[in-house]
């Protein structure tokens, strides 16, 4: 996907300026909002919502790795100590610093 164009999903738009980055934040909204889990005003009450096993869509994404981590920790499961997630979407999202993901 080029940088000049949009996404084909419903993004945050954050931070767009029409001359310098006119699609501005490719991130998917958050179910609910207009915001992607990045630029999200109350992202505690969506990772509250969240439980293991739940199906996650972030792409588009800039994740932190505060970020990645507060979201894996809302999908960690009790019983074996693991993030355990559903369907997980994570496709052009960009993950600052080192992400390593297992199945």
């Amino acid at each position: 996907m080029s940088t000049s164009e949009p996404p084909t999903w419903p993004h945050c738009a954050h931070g767009a300026d029409p001359a310098a980055d006119p699609v501005g934040c490719r991130g998917i909204h958050v179910p609910g909002h207009a915001a992607c889990l990045a630029h999200l005003p109350d992202r505690d009450a969506y990772l509250a919502g969240l439980t293991p096993g739940a199906d996650i869509d972030h792409r588009g994404t800039p994740f932190t790795g505060s970020l990645l981590n507060a979201l894996l920790n809302s999908l960690r499961d009790p019983a074996t100590g693991h993030p355990r997630l559903g369907g997980a979407w994570f496709e052009s999202a960009i993950f600052e610093g080192f992400a390593r993901f297992e199945r």
